[in-house]
């Protein structure tokens, strides 16, 4: 049956007007897009959507092309790429070739340059190029991406005759034959995953260029054309190279995403290809997820994406495994076989008959020891990744209790090399979800925030990576604390199961550390650990995010916050795997999470922690000790320098006794050293250095107490685009106020030493002035998606009379000195602050008093601080 395309009823009436201004073609453009997503609305299948676009495009530029008067004897007219294809989307790029017999005269140039600048003014997005024949065969020749455009090209209007002489110049015959132009196009996918490797499965995917997304898709059609003559996809499984399901799912996929795509351009009104959040929740409503509750319809939607992606991956590679078996392979290597079951074909390994999973189900798994286990292998043929796929129905409950079974895979982890490699292709094939019911649930999962970059399942497979990692030379240099650590480790595998299990009960509903640890503790136990072993893994899955909040969210200078992670820790083996899993999961949860601060952090808790639970002595012995180690350590190198002791001890007798506590002895000496030397006409000190081990910038800054001092501080840290990631607060008994300030500068670098000088002029300006700093800030595009409600809580800290008031709010620009402009105000004074941010959420602690340096404990006066600093936080 022929559709008869309404857009075109556009185009006649258009024709039928006397005279026709370039408003009237604007509109009949902007017409017909919206009839386009009219249709869509009404659930028009999206392939007939595209095609329609790109006829009603056909008539308009060849009704303007022959009103232009270029001749049509000498040029041709030709739609290339996805207009080519007739694979319009309503904001894509309308992609042209004009094809000369010659070179073109001034005035063929002028009418070609007229032609081109009426197609942008009537609103469409072009692009052109403008070649003889022979420069279109010259450059076919030698470009991958212009040969690409020939062979899906179409002609529009012009000279017939001259696209013909062109299509049978590019002919396979004539240049690039199928075999040279498969060869080339996966070389140009294999460099294209290598720079969007991991993007198809981070939040905010490129439905495009990605691992399975439309770019693969599109290579696959450009290589069926050049070897088959055809575009079609059906052409796959009417030469078997697919069977029905699974060309069903690439068409259905292929469907999915353009569906997704054609959305994304009326919503963006331009083409876009990224699924942004600004995106996201309105794309689950318009596919029918509507359940807002915590975010559940965004990331159902998204999961379905995911899902989508991971299954055309695998169709990509195995018709591309096909394609290399055919198109590249003239003679097939002599098989080599491994065992009963198995045999290798060059690099690859495949089963040696088609029931052999009916036969003998343990080559589910057996075959991934296998690849681990066999040197120079890289993968399985296509034909048994298909087997593998229509067999694993076959894991079922029984199979999962055969102990031959579990031993397989305890026996994976155990293996010396091949871990992530092999856990990835069981994922990719459905192994991991068959065998581990639980982990289905991850697959695709993403969560909408900012703090997780990717989805679940391949975050969980970055950590396995990551701890793997730590065996290896590059994971020596990379963090060789972390290496020594693993290299004391009795068992690798526990740590990689805790890896495995860690994030498994993500998206259920209840504590996910909770519930994940009971499924690897079961687990465990199932698969033949010991009670210790399976409780280690448990305990780590349990508790493998209390490192990270204990560094990041707690004093851990404190050797109370110590003690009470040591307590809850109480052996050396936990604190090792805790350590490890600790470093594998931040780095594989963001990339833009991990920098030398962090790592700072983790490696002081970690001494700290060893060193207690050798020793196992009291708090109150132990801060004393620490105390008096510190000052002489310090006095040593002081006197060394000529400072006197007596003038050491009255400074620090100013500082308090926690200044000892919170600050390391190089700390305590670049203190000493300047406060001591400073003239008396210089009130304000500040000075700037790099820490030893590199993880971070440090400023301080003494001068005489100032109500607004903290507000000035935080406020030219965020003029100077600075981030504080620690800050230290003493005051003195004789007036001063000492702030030390962890610091880290743009993308959390370090700061170059040619910006110190820049850094302490304006800190001098803006703490020496009395003008207010003030600053607005524009909310930045990517965390106008997130809803983060502010919370605010009081605590005391009795022994050290101090307030701790803990904010959870939404990140923003300008956070902290709105929060030190309300604190001024409210008559607080900021005795020491935790910073950090996680994604789109803000969670800062800040050691607080009254001017008179009482604690707040009275609740109608926090109820009042609480309703002035939630004020302070509203976004405009």
């Amino acid at each position: 049956m022929i559709q008869i395309n309404p857009l075109l009823s556009i185009v006649n009436q258009l024709l039928q007007r006397e005279t026709l201004k370039i408003a009237d073609y604007a509109q009949a453009i902007r017409d017909a897009r919206q009839m386009l997503n009219e249709a869509f609305q009404a659930g028009e299948n999206v392939l007939l959507l595209l095609q329609q676009h790109a006829d009603f495009i056909d008539a308009v530029l060849q009704h303007l092309w022959n009103a232009s008067r270029i001749s049509s004897q000498r040029a041709t007219l030709v739609a290339v790429g996805g207009y080519g294809r007739r694979e319009l989307h309503p904001a894509s790029d309308v992609d042209l070739m004009v094809l000369l017999t010659e070179n073109p005269q001034a005035e063929c140039n002028e009418r070609l340059s007229a032609f081109i600048t009426l197609l942008w003014d009537i609103g469409l997005d072009v692009g052109h190029s403008v070649r003889t024949l022979d420069e279109c065969l010259e450059a076919a020749s030698n470009d991958l991406t212009i040969i690409t455009n020939l062979i899906e090209s179409r002609y529009l209007t012009g000279n017939e005759n001259l696209y013909r002489a062109l299509q049978d110049a590019i002919s396979p015959e004539q240049m690039w034959d199928s075999r040279a132009f498969f060869m080339a196009k996966l070389e140009e996918q294999q460099k294209r995953h290598l720079r969007f490797g991991d993007s198809s499965h981070r939040v905010e995917p490129n439905l495009k260029e990605g691992r399975g997304g439309l770019r693969d898709i599109q290579t696959i059609s450009w290589v069926t054309l050049r070897e088959y003559g055809t575009f079609s996809l059906q052409e796959l499984y009417a030469k078997r190279l697919l069977e029905y399901d699974e060309f069903e799912t690439l068409r259905a996929g292929r469907e999915f995403l353009w569906s997704i795509r054609f959305v994304l351009h009326g919503l963006a009104k331009r083409k876009e290809d990224r699924l942004l959040f600004d995106y996201q929740r309105t794309l689950a409503h318009r596919f029918g997820y509507t359940d807002d509750t915590n975010n559940a319809a965004v990331e159902a939607f998204m999961q379905r994406y995911y899902r989508t992606i991971t299954d055309l991956e695998r169709l990509s590679e195995m018709l591309m495994g096909i394609f290399r078996e055919k198109i590249l392979t003239l003679t097939p290597p002599a098989p080599e076989m491994l065992g009963e079951w198995y045999q290798k074909r060059g690099t690859l390994i495949s089963v040696n008959s088609p029931d052999v999973f009916v036969i003998y189900p343990t080559a589910l798994l057996e075959i991934f020891l296998l690849l681990q286990m066999t040197p120079g292998v890289t993968g399985l043929i296509p034909d048994t990744i298909r087997l593998i796929r229509h067999n694993l129905h076959r894991i079922d409950a029984g199979f999962r209790q055969q102990i031959r079974h579990r031993q397989l895979f305890i026996q994976m982890l155990r293996q010396p090399k091949g871990i992530t490699f092999v856990m990835r292709l069981m994922n990719r094939y459905g192994l991991l979800a068959a065998y581990i019911p639980a982990f289905s649930n991850i697959v695709g999962r993403m969560q909408y925030d900012l703090f997780h970059m990717y989805t679940v399942d391949e975050h969980t497979l970055f950590v396995l990576r990551n701890l793997r990692r730590y065996s290896t030379p590059q994971g020596a240099q990379e963090l060789p604390l972390c290496s020594e650590v693993f290299r004391t480790l009795r068992n690798p595998e526990l740590l990689y199961l805790a890896g495995l299990f860690h994030d498994i009960a993500k998206g259920r509903n209840g504590d996910h550390s909770e519930l994940g640890a009971v499924d690897a503790f079961n687990f465990c136990r199932e698969h033949g650990l010991d009670l210790h072993d399976a409780s280690l893994v448990s305990w780590l899955v349990r508790n493998h995010l209390l490192m990270s909040m204990t560094a990041q969210r707690k004093d851990i200078s404190d050797p109370a916050v110590v003690h009470e992670f040591a307590e809850h820790v109480t052996s050396q083996s936990r604190l090792d795997g805790l350590f490890l899993l600790t470093v594998a999961d931040i780095r594989g949860t963001n990339h833009q999470l991990w920098n030398g601060w962090k790592q700072s952090l983790l490696h002081e808790l970690y001494h700290s922690t060893r060193n207690l639970l050798r020793n196992r002595s009291s708090i109150s012995r132990e801060s004393a000790l620490l105390i008096e180690e510190k000052r002489q350590a310090a006095l040593e190198q002081l006197v060394a320098e000529g400072f006197q002791d007596k003038s050491c001890y009255q400074l620090w007798a100013q500082f308090g006794g926690d200044y000892h506590l919170q600050h390391s002895v190089e700390s305590v000496i670049w203190h000493t050293r300047h406060i001591l030397r400073q003239s008396k006409e210089n009130p304000t000190l500040i000075q700037i250095r790099r820490t030893i081990s590199g993880s971070s910038n440090v400023i301080f800054i003494y001068t005489h107490d100032q109500d607004d001092l903290f507000t000035r501080v935080v406020s030219s840290m965020e003029q100077l685009n600075l981030t504080i990631v620690q800050a230290r607060l003493v005051s003195t008994t004789d007036g001063h106020d000492l702030y030390t300030l962890h610091i880290l500068g743009s993308d959390n670098q370090l700061i170059d030493a040619s910006e110190q000088q820049y850094i302490l002029d304006t800190l001098h300006n803006n703490l020496e002035h009395t003008k207010a700093l003030r600053h607005t800030h524009r909310k930045p595009r990517i965390l106008r998606n997130f809803t983060v409600p502010t919370r605010i809580v009081f605590s005391q800290q009795k022994d050290k009379c101090l307030t701790l008031l803990e904010i959870n709010a939404r990140d923003m620009p300008g956070l902290l000195s709105r929060l030190g402009e309300a604190m001024d105000g409210l008559g607080i004074r900021v005795h020491n602050a935790r910073i950090n941010t996680l994604g789109e959420q803000a969670q800062d602690i800040f050691y607080v008093t009254t001017r008179n340096n009482e604690m707040i404990t009275d609740e109608s006066q926090q109820a009042k601080i609480r309703e002035v600093l939630e004020k302070a936080l509203q976004v405009d």
